[in-house]
């Protein structure tokens, strides 16, 4: 499944938000390149955070980051979830930025283990 992680920190609200997108229909096997286009794409769901709650994961470490970005219903396989906390981490490091962008393809970790 390919997915695409919105993720967002405002400032003035001391929030940040991630909205987690899939596309839920079949990629060719035939094509190795695939480009989905944003309306290919379904809105799961989404989750919000206070800044300052993050900010102190931040400061704990990676572990700690995903077990504060983690709950019952977000729950990122771990080298998904490992990609999100790098751009967290960016975004709370860098105030010019607001916004980045994760787009995952599952698929890819079976590909690996094929080589």
């Amino acid at each position: 499944m390919l997915q695409r992680y919105d993720i967002s920190m405002d400032g003035e609200a001391n929030r940040l938000s991630i909205k987690e997108f899939a596309v839920l229909g079949q990629k060719s096997r035939k094509r190795e390149y695939f480009e989905p286009t944003n309306d290919k794409y379904l809105f799961i769901h989404k989750v919000t955070y206070d800044g300052d709650i993050i900010r102190a994961a931040i400061n704990e470490g990676k572990g700690a980051l995903i077990s504060a970005l983690r709950s019952d219903n977000f729950f990122p396989i771990r080298s998904c979830i490992e990609i999100i906390v790098e751009k967290v981490i960016e975004l709370f490091e860098d105030n010019s930025g607001s916004f980045s962008e994760v787009i995952f393809d599952d698929q890819a970790l079976f590909s690996k283990d094929d080589e």
